[in-house]
């Protein structure tokens, strides 16, 4: 590749990243102290783990890799420094950063298939504490594979197929069958309100408090579903570009000197960071209690008592509404 299309595959690139690090560092920092401060006393369920650590690796993504991204970027297009070649210390914390989100969002999507097709095993067996583990072992195993490229023993292409297998195939059918598990749970329960709608005496005068705790939960347990889901969407369009490109390399080994593919290459550094844009958005226009804490710590809204209140009410509202009541047609 030419000395001057080097440069400016450089520049164009680290305008990029120094932009990204901006839209990702701070979004994810206001979700991460919302998170903390937690001022409604809502976020205690399992879910607010995998986004408390989703959204510590985006800000970690933001803050360092996209920042030391665009400093080496900076080095290239205005002195002597090439791209980041394999081995580089940068792309080693860039590796484990990425595998890091994606093994995560495997994680989270075999956590809302279990609390959807398994509910009762899964309030018996899971806790926050547990899933702080296993999301603190899955950024381990991330740091020791991306580390394993300094392996004297261990060629570039033999790395490059382990890290498809495990990143890209494993994750994508693993998450493919939990949603289907879950698309086809969703149905089977909608089947069951079906037929509690043609009972006559399905008033909500005779929901008990369990009733109205089981209700509740599966409404809730649906949006966090799709939130995962959304959340997996973001991450494959993100990841898919790379993964192009890195076919490519493996099945044509002059590629890697022509232009166009510097340039794919590049191009697909900035898609890899794109989903640690959008996850904090889509969790906070998802999610009512983080969308209402954010708005708290920003000092948007007041945190008032009659919040709650209100919140009962809107509550008790949708469960007498809900389709998994009807009322009589006399009533």
């Amino acid at each position: 590749m030419e000395s001057n299309f080097e440069k400016e595959v450089c520049l164009t690139t680290g305008v990029s990243l120094m932009l990204l690090s901006f839209l990702i560092a701070v979004p994810n920092g206001i979700v991460l102290y919302a998170l903390y401060r937690n001022p409604l006393r809502c976020l205690r369920k399992t879910f607010s783990v995998f986004l408390g650590f989703i959204s510590g690796v985006d800000f970690f993504i933001g803050t360092v890799i996209c920042i030391g991204g665009t400093t080496i970027r900076y080095l290239c297009a205005f002195g002597d420094y090439g791209l980041p070649k394999e081995g580089d210390i940068l792309l080693i914390v860039e590796y484990a950063a990425i595998n890091s989100s994606i093994l995560l969002v495997t994680a989270m999507s075999v956590d809302r298939f279990t609390a959807v097709v398994f509910p009762h095993f899964y309030l018996r067996k899971s806790s926050p504490r547990k899933l702080v583990y296993l999301n603190l072992a899955v950024i381990i195993f991330s740091i020791v594979f991306a580390l394993l490229q300094l392996h004297p023993d261990i060629s570039v292409e033999v790395y490059r197929n382990v890290d498809q297998y495990l990143h890209a195939v494993f994750p994508l059918s693993t998450s493919t069958l939990c949603y289907l598990g879950i698309f086809f749970a969703l149905r089977k329960q909608s089947s069951r309100i079906g037929l509690q709608r043609q009972t006559p005496f399905a008033t909500p005068g005779n929901l008990t408090l369990r009733d109205m705790r089981r209700v509740r939960r599966a409404q809730m347990e649906r949006k966090f579903a799709t939130t995962s889901f959304l959340i997996l969407a973001c991450l494959v369009a993100s990841l898919a570009p790379y993964f192009a490109a890195i076919i490519i390399a493996s099945h044509c080994a002059s590629c890697g000197e022509q232009n166009w593919f510097s340039v794919l290459l590049e191009s697909s550094v900035v898609f890899l960071f794109l989903n640690s844009a959008a996850n904090p958005f889509l969790t906070t226009f998802r999610i009512r209690e983080l969308k209402k804490s954010v708005k708290i710590v920003l000092h948007l809204t007041q945190e008032e008592s009659e919040v709650s209140l209100d919140d009962f009410r809107q509550q008790h509202y949708s469960l007498r509404n809900s389709n998994f009541v009807s009322l009589p047609s006399g009533s």
